[in-house]
């Protein structure tokens, strides 16, 4: 407990109001925990480049295999998440509870850096909880919430450093490490850095500021040093084990200069009009093709079946764009090309492919036989500046989209998805359930013999609702002998799959103009129907295993939390345009009245977080074609920082009255002597009687005892 040491006797009595603060802390994380902590987990166990990933991953780890065989996907991304989960598994704790844990973390740490900085402890509740009962996560295996908590823990921590730094003067040796190491997971934990840059910028400045220039400079030459080795250290270690295992010395096989200078000199060539949201048109890869021995090498695949498939993503979203693959997905269209050619079998070999298609394109630029003309940068996602007034124009939206709550949207609540198999594996290694299916799954599967060559059936509702299914036709070599008048025998059989909810379902079987349901008590293996003219035949029925309901608790636990959004989603626009008023006026007394304040600075790294973050998306959606607005994952690292921007303009709000009162009555004091000096110097210029004199000199400080 908080002790205070007694005037009179030197004895210590109870700071009962910091006992009291101190108990609301922890009461308040402990219920933030519980609330969230063991919440089903929804796995979508199809997602290949996130979800199913991460778990592949984190399953080789546990098998002792590091990250597993190389291929296309094992280096892509950064590999803490996978780590993460996997040490979880081993210690036998649920990975999400453990990020709720992070930043409930985070949450205390910036509680006790805003009592280093001498907030009142009542005042700092308000903006700690605020912060700590945020309800905006992911909730499936995706690492956007870990690399949120991770954030928002290395942001704070760097306050709290700032905050010990004003009190004692100096940085200690631990806490220098430590925030090396905070830095090193966030490069570890996912490959984007550049919207951080600006709030770490301001966090650096604020940690080492101080008026006496020298001073600084011996800090940082002690600290620096230390930051440095602790971020050094665990990413030498994993690109050490990279190597070891691939031949990499890196953390990822995407940001290896082979790679990248592959994906920038693809990405300079110019042919024809430019095309909106293309970076890699089909006439550039074509005139690509004809220098590059290596990439038209790939040409079956780029502009064949792989290609087509990542250009149908394109199509959704700009018709005059259809038949191309959009900018950011032809990163993942090249390497899906490389695989298919059989590059993607040794890290030595996939960098050979990706170093003659750089040395092949750029003689040909040099050649002049391509237009290389188009400035890029950076790699991945190109930035062309005549399109700057284009991510301007967005970040109105996207700032509108973020302070309404995402337009309502919380951490989703679907049913788990994928094959059975792979579910399991999620379930293992989550050390928790599952959120259960909202409906029971069947596949169906037999023949249906029709005269018209279009065939179609599915599971539907009993009830006239949305449904989603999947149908496929093969042929059926069989059938023709038995039904030797029917044009379309061979290419007969079918497999369907769909949901029966709430156990109520019929078949819907559609050929030509014919549109028949059949009722759920005639769908049965073995079953032989023949209904206008359609003979329809079920070879079997198999329905996938159900996952066990939800204890009553952990639905409550659910909707408690639901009904926590719902309130922040009302509330967050008028909290964010108050704190917006109260920043702008800080800001102006900063300017003109000389106010300064470690909170200021805080909102200045907040608010940097929340403008870079926004950039970086206006950006994202303008390469990728991903549907940016409206993907909570996206925004996920910037909500904490809006809350914290909020919550420290609060607290502004307090400080800022008599601060600026303390200021105004300092310059009158400055005034005051200036006027008093002005006064003195009048009075020595006039001629002194020489008892006057002796006066004045032997009473010196009669007029500051005065004054």
């Amino acid at each position: 407990m908080y002790r205070a040491e007694s005037h009179d006797s030197g004895a210590t009595s109870i700071d009962w109001g910091g006992t009291m603060a101190l108990l609301l802390v922890v009461s308040a994380a402990m219920i933030r925990y519980l609330l969230t902590a063991g919440m089903p987990l929804i796995a979508h166990a199809q997602g290949t480049f996130d979800d199913a990933l991460f778990i592949r991953l984190a399953d080789s780890l546990t098998a002792g295999e590091w990250l597993g065989e190389y291929d296309k996907l094992t280096l892509v991304k950064a590999p803490l998440y996978p780590l993460f989960i996997a040490a979880n598994y081993f210690m036998g704790f649920q990975f999400k509870a453990m990020e709720h844990l992070l930043y409930i973390l985070a949450c205390v740490v910036f509680y006790f850096a805003l009592l280093r900085t001498s907030v009142n402890r009542y005042l700092a509740l308000a903006p700690f909880l605020l912060l700590l009962f945020s309800p905006y996560y992911h909730s499936s295996v995706e690492r956007g919430w870990f690399y949120t908590a991770l954030t928002l823990l290395v942001v704070t921590g760097m306050f709290y450093l700032t905050s010990l730094r004003m009190v004692s003067g100096v940085i200690g040796r631990r806490h220098s490490l430590l925030l090396g190491l905070g830095l090193a997971t966030l490069y570890l934990s996912r490959e984007e850095m550049i919207w951080l840059y600006p709030l770490l910028m301001v966090a650096f400045i604020l940690l080492f500021y101080r008026a006496d220039r020298r001073g600084m400079v011996v800090q940082m030459g002690k600290t620096l040093p230390l930051v440095l080795l602790g971020a050094a250290l665990p990413v030498l270690v994993v690109m050490s084990v990279n190597y070891y295992n691939y031949g990499l010395f890196g953390v990822t096989d995407a940001s290896s200069r082979q790679f990248t200078s592959a994906m920038k000199t693809i990405k300079r060539v110019r042919s024809g009009a430019e095309i909106p949201f293309v970076d890699v048109s089909q006439d550039a890869l074509h005139e690509m093709y004809r220098v590059s021995p290596t990439l038209s090498g790939l040409e079956p695949y780029l502009s064949g079946d792989i290609g087509e498939q990542w250009s149908k993503l394109m199509c959704r979203r700009e018709a005059s764009a259809c038949g191309e693959i959009g900018g950011g997905y032809f990163f993942w269209a090249l390497r899906d090309a490389v695989e298919a050619s059989g590059g993607f079998q040794h890290y030595p070999e996939t960098q050979k492919i990706f170093s003659n298609i750089h040395d092949e394109l750029n003689e040909a630029c040099n050649n002049k036989r391509l237009d290389c003309s188009r400035g890029v940068w950076p790699v991945r996602y190109p930035i062309r500046l005549n399109r700057v007034d284009d991510y301007l124009a967005k970040l109105p939206r996207f700032v509108a989209y973020m302070v309404t709550g995402l337009h309502g949207r919380l951490s989703g609540n679907g049913p788990s998805m994928g094959p059975q198999e792979q579910l399991d594996t999620i379930r293992r290694l989550s050390n928790t359930v599952l959120l259960s299916r909202l409906s029971q799954t069947f596949t169906l599967s037999g023949w249906l013999i029709s005269d018209d060559p279009d065939k179609y059936l599915a599971i539907v509702p009993t009830e006239q609702r949305n449904y989603s299914a999947r149908f496929s036709l093969k042929k059926s070599p069989d059938l023709p002998r038995h039904f030797p008048h029917n044009a379309y025998a061979g290419i007969s059989r079918f497999t369907t799959q769909g949901q029966c909810e709430n156990g109520h379902c019929e078949l819907l079987v559609m050929s030509g103009s014919q549109r028949i349901r059949v009722d759920q008590s005639k769908i049965k293996p073995g079953q032989g129907l023949q209904i206008d003219g359609l003979h329809l035949h079920i070879d079997s029925i198999v329905k996938e295993s159900i996952d066990p309901p939800l204890p009553d608790f952990t639905i409550w636990k659910t909707e408690t939390f639901k009904k926590i959004g719902q309130a922040y989603n009302t509330v967050l626009i008028y909290l964010t345009v108050i704190a917006s008023v109260i920043f702008l006026y800080a800001l102006f007394a900063l300017l003109y009245r000389g106010y300064r304040s470690l909170l200021f600075g805080v909102a200045l790294m907040s608010l940097f977080a929340v403008g870079g973050r926004l950039a970086v998306l206006a950006l994202f959606d303008d390469f990728t074609q991903s549907p940016v607005v409206g993907q909570l994952r996206h925004f996920l690292p910037v909500m904490p920082f809006l809350l914290m921007f909020i919550g420290l303009n609060f607290l502004m709000l307090f400080d800022l009255i008599p601060g600026l009162k303390q200021i105004d009555h300092i310059r009158r004091a400055e005034q005051e002597d200036e006027a008093l000096g002005s006064s003195a110097e009048r009075t020595d210029s006039v001629d002194i009687k020489p008892d006057e004199r002796s006066h004045k000199e032997a009473t010196p400080a009669s007029l500051p005892a005065a004054r």
